[in-house]
């Protein structure tokens, strides 16, 4: 899994085993003279995260990667964490690091490092008080308190965007939906490949309904390709959002093709249409695993509110 903390990029080793989070609350307790104290609730304990990372010179210098993590908890900066779906989880200070090398070339620069990173909430008020502009899901390693986005398109009077962090984090949210429902149909569809062999009837049953998901999630995919693009013409989020509205469209034109593709599946073909499918859903697997990361460091602008120009 892929995340940015602060303008940090790292792949998490995995999402259970490489996030790890804790929360907790305060009581007071008082004592009673012959009986048991009593408790007071006092408040919530700040948040706290522990990352593995993984840094790897095909895409960072791993070295450099480690010299700001340490600079970053040097500073005492409470950096914004969003990870590759777009969820902003929130402010965080650097409270320990420890790296490891696992790879360097024959002079010795370092190819691959591993890291265990340490992280607390940060609550206080930051060197820029600017409040996010994007908030994250809520999920088992969020509060429940955030306030999640939208889990339908979000709705518009206009497809037009003001070139801000706000109009980002709008962007944004109209990609992350269409994309985590398109996922949705991609998993459904590779599931019903494996159920096709013991029950084909089942599969036969349950194709209407995908072919419907697939249809519905079109116009979220042509909204989110029309709001990222309108970014692709700044400099701060240029390369990002160009990659981000290309993969749009390809997911966008391979749903349309999925969806014809099943269509007037029978007893006698479906196995031959799911083989078929099997290809274009793998392709369209790749290219939203692909989308994680400029999607990642476009939230991460909008959460931080960068500037944009």
């Amino acid at each position: 899994m892929y995340a940015v903390l602060g303008e940090i990029e790292f792949d998490l080793i995995t999402y259970f085993d490489g996030m790890e989070a804790h929360f907790g609350s305060d009581y007071a307790e008082h004592a009673l003279i012959g009986g048991k104290p009593k408790l007071q609730f006092v408040g919530d304990k700040l948040d706290e995260i522990r990352i593995d990372l993984v840094f790897h010179a095909t895409y960072c210098d791993p070295e450099a990667e480690l010299i700001r993590l340490r600079g970053a908890m040097q500073s005492r900066a409470a950096l914004a964490l969003v990870l590759g779906n777009g969820d902003y989880k929130g402010r965080f200070v650097i409270t320990a690091l420890q790296a490891t090398g696992r790879h360097t070339d024959r002079a010795g620069s370092l190819l691959a490092a591993e890291a265990q990173l340490s992280l607390k909430e940060f609550t206080g008020q930051a060197r820029k008080p600017q409040a996010p502009a994007l908030q994250g899901l809520t999920s088992a390693l969020l509060p429940a308190s955030r306030v999640p986005l939208a889990k339908s398109f979000p709705q518009a009077t206009s497809t037009l965007l003001k070139a801000n962090a706000g109009g980002l984090g709008l962007a944004v949210a109209r990609a992350k939906s269409a994309l985590a429902t398109s996922s949705g149909v991609i998993r459904t569809v590779q599931g019903l490949r494996s159920l096709a062999g013991r029950d084909p009837l089942a599969v036969i049953g349950r194709l209407p309904g995908v072919m419907r998901d697939a249809q519905g999630v079109l116009p979220g995919l042509g909204l989110a390709t029309v709001s990222i693009q309108q970014f692709g013409q700044l400099a701060a989020t240029a390369g990002d959002a160009g990659r981000l509205a290309k993969g749009l469209a390809r997911v966008k034109s391979d749903l349309s093709s999925l969806s014809g593709l099943l269509s007037g599946a029978d007893g006698n073909n479906l196995q031959g249409k799911l083989s078929a499918a099997g290809g274009l859903t793998d392709r369209t697997e790749q290219e939203l695993d692909a989308l994680t990361k400029p999607l990642a460091r476009l939230a991460a602008k909008a959460a931080t509110r960068s500037t944009l120009s």
